[in-house]
């Protein structure tokens, strides 16, 4: 329930530089302070391992307008935080103890979040705390428990500790070493150059003011349940806080068209155990994709889970939901191009939902047959859609299962997911990809035009029937072998 930031300094510092540095670290404890106002502390550790305090019950706005010069040219690291005081935690009278960073025999630590087993802790280790404050707990926790390993550190935060944080860790006895970790609370670090000095923060709107390209600093954001120990001869290590699963259960969001089953396939055939996951979401077609889905479901002998919903009602606007044409005669190539049916954040809600069902029910990877292809028109089946939302999911999940989005056939256009269809023996013959709701393709819209498109390329007829003239259809798949 803070902001924490702070810095690690490299290299000899005289005055000039060390003055630099406390004016960065002031503006960036400052902008800090919408996190956090009801008191503000840093500490300072010099490079004979001796620690220097400043505390004070104001906000850091008015309390750094009293604070004495704490970066010298002897201070290799420093480290602060802006407290909002939880009303679980509500202290009248504080006392310097009670604000962060909490300092005990060696150790120094700053933490956003809540230690929610701290007097839990205290009672089984015999602890002894100089505050109620939950952070109170770490410095003598870390004193008593931690060998000093990266490792270590991480079997402590992820075996040990319940609860929520972002932290910044010295220690006296080894001046240099900086340990930052995170889990699904927000921790960005910056590079500054000119300073020849690392800072860190809780967001990196308090690190690095809007500049040019070529002015910034290198602003980077700390990797949801990570660790990393920072040395001032320039080592960075870092080490996972997830808890290995090792698990291969996935929920693959199929609408019973050719990229989904193929999706779900090729992961069956790699060894995945596979569910199926289908939204019947009021569409034209929720007739045979409803009946495609539930027959390949039987091909693959996976389960089937099905979820009704009239939530895009309220979207509309979609020829998908029943709001104007789909089979515009000729207009397959245009619909393959361009989104005429555009379902406002159709994958999005999906997804969300898929990821929900998939923490609650114990499995480990949501996997979905976006590709490349159709990424040309519906940017939510863009790549870097899913791989922005992966680097999101740590803060909409809870910490004691991990998910992550899979997508199979994402870096690959209809052809190759036709032909990676055909390689794991996908029941290609059961899945309907047309807009419409049958009973045969209509072979004029945008996924029929890819989908005969793409099985002609492969030199393979399509399985399923369309919806045009005999004639029409002899002569496209003329020099094509059966499907079998």
């Amino acid at each position: 329930m803070c902001s924490i930031g702070g810095v690690l300094i490299f290299g000899d510092l005289d005055d000039e530089r060390a003055r630099a540095i406390e004016d960065k670290l002031k503006s960036i404890a400052v902008a800090a302070s919408e996190r956090g106002r009801d008191s503000f502390g840093l500490v300072a550790l010099d490079r004979g391992g001796r620690f220097r305090a400043y505390k004070d019950r104001r906000s850091a706005s008015e309390a750094l307008r009293d604070m004495p010069r704490m970066i010298t040219a002897d201070t290799v690291a420093a480290i602060f935080n802006d407290r909002a005081e939880p009303t679980t935690e509500h202290v009248a009278e504080k006392s310097q103890e009670d604000i962060q960073p909490m300092v005990g025999e060696r150790i120094a630590v700053t933490h956003n979040g809540t230690i929610a087993n701290d007097g839990e802790l205290e009672r089984k280790y015999g602890l002894r705390r100089r505050s109620r404050i939950d952070t109170a707990i770490l410095p003598p926790l870390l004193e008593t428990l931690w060998d000093g390993t990266l490792e270590d550190l991480a079997r402590i935060l992820r075996d040990v500790v319940v609860g929520s944080y972002a932290l910044a860790i010295l220690d006296s006895s080894r001046p240099g070493k900086l340990w930052l970790a995170a889990n699904f609370k927000p921790l960005y670090y910056m590079w500054d150059k000119e300073l020849n000095a690392l800072f860190f923060a809780s967001s990196d709107d308090y690190l690095q003011s809007d500049v040019a390209p070529w002015e910034g600093n290198y602003v980077k954001r700390l990797e949801p349940y990570t660790a990393v120990e920072i040395d001032v001869d320039r080592t960075w290590r870092t080490v996972s806080l997830w808890r290995k699963s090792g698990g291969r259960r996935v929920l693959v969001v199929a609408s019973g068209g050719l990229d989904s089953t193929t999706a779900a396939t090729a992961l069956l055939r790699q060894g995945y155990e596979v569910a199926l996951l289908h939204f019947n979401y009021r569409h034209v077609a929720e007739g045979p994709e409803d009946r495609a889905v539930r027959e390949i479901s039987k091909a693959l002998g996976v389960p089937l889970i099905e979820i009704d919903m009239d939530f895009f009602k309220l979207a509309g606007g979609s020829p998908l939901l029943g709001q104007g044409e789909i089979n515009r005669v000729d207009a397959g190539r245009e619909g393959a191009e361009f989104a005429h049916e555009w379902v406002p954040a159709r994958n999005f809600v999906f997804i969300a939902l898929a990821v929900a069902l998939a923490e609650a029910w114990g499995y480990d990877y949501v996997a979905l047959g976006i590709n490349m292809e159709e990424a040309g028109a519906y940017p939510d089946n863009e790549m870097e859609f899913v791989r922005l939302l992966n680097k999101a999911l740590p803060y909409a999940t809870g910490p004691q299962r991990r998910v992550q989005i899979l997508m199979p056939v994402g870096g690959l256009v209809k052809h190759e997911i036709v032909k990676l269809g055909l390689e794991v023996k996908a029941p290609l013959h059961l899945t309907w990809s047309c807009y419409d709701k049958g009973p045969k393709h209509c072979g004029r819209c945008g996924p029929c035009y890819m989908r005969r498109w793409a099985f002609k390329i492969n030199g393979v007829r399509d399985p399923v029937e369309y919806d045009l003239p005999p004639e029409v259809e002899e002569e496209f798949w003329r020099g094509t072998r059966p499907y079998s």
